[in-house]
């Protein structure tokens, strides 16, 4: 089935124009296509908006959640001049996946896959009270420039369960540990603020990496179309205690004559490899 967006989907090669003093990588929750979200909000409105935003961050690498497959088709068809690879969370009729973006002319990809945050990762699994399905999608690559390594996962923890969340965020970790312990980046929605338990596990593993520079805007991601820009984030860049310099973190609060591309604003980090 051919999809009818109100706009033409945007296009750009990241082969044309990208920054080599830095990686730069962007972590977007897209709010995932359903019949319920009508007018503006619904994906056929705003996926050549999300697409638009997106490309103007020129990121080498991207991470997108919520993500089901006419989302990834319309992103895969913007983000030209990036190798991508998808895996849904269950095997039902419209899933949803945490797909990669990364930037061809500048990295090659050793290793990619899927594991799901249950006690069985290696199989679609749901374990520890968790509402959905959740799983965590990564890569291994190997920058062109200096072949230094960079380990990135992308996520959406669970919604209703603290321990799925923080459990989840410790596999991760053991993942992460069966590549060596090169530097890493963790990104994705975490479904829990600061004052968590989530946030705490996690930043005991990890650093949070708005916190690692001076060139830092922060604040709210999840928005709520706009209604909540108050609240605290709970999207977020987590990366390995070694290894990385930080030097910008930003919120990425692009809209359209007042249209949000997601219920989330994106996330934007510039990081170098020690």
């Amino acid at each position: 089935m051919t999809l009818k967006y109100k706009f033409e989907i945007p296009t750009f090669d990241i082969s044309k124009d990208y920054d080599d003093s830095c990686i730069t990588v962007v972590s977007a929750n897209v709010r995932c296509f359903n019949d319920g979200d009508k007018n503006e909000r619904n994906w056929l409105y705003r996926g050549p908006l999300m697409a638009q935003t997106l490309i103007d961050a020129k990121a080498d690498i991207i991470g997108l959640q919520e993500a089901k497959q006419a989302q990834y088709d319309c992103i895969k068809t913007a983000l030209q001049g990036y190798g991508s690879f998808i895996d849904y969370r269950d095997d039902s009729d419209d899933p949803e996946g945490c797909p990669l973006f990364y930037n061809l002319s500048k990295f090659d990809i050793e290793s990619k896959g899927t594991f799901w945050l249950s006690e069985t990762p290696d199989r679609i699994s749901i374990d520890w009270g968790a509402a959905c399905y959740r799983i965590c999608s990564y890569a291994v690559l190997i920058n062109k420039k200096d072949g230094k390594k960079l380990a990135v996962f992308n996520t959406h923890l669970d919604h209703i369960s603290e321990e799925a969340r923080i459990k989840g965020i410790q596999l991760v970790l053991k993942k992460l540990n069966e590549f060596g312990g090169m530097p890493c980046v963790l990104m994705g929605d975490l479904n829990d603020y600061e004052n968590s338990e989530t946030y705490k596990a996690a930043t005991n593993l990890f650093d949070d990496a708005k916190y690692k520079t001076q060139d830092s805007d922060s604040g709210a991601t999840y928005q709520n179309w706009g209604t909540e820009l108050d609240d605290e984030n709970i999207d977020f860049f987590l990366i390995s205690k070694e290894g990385i310099d930080v030097s910008q973190y930003r919120v990425v609060r692009t809209t359209y004559d007042g249209v949000y591309p997601s219920d989330h604003f994106p996330i934007k980090l510039k990081i170098n490899l020690k």
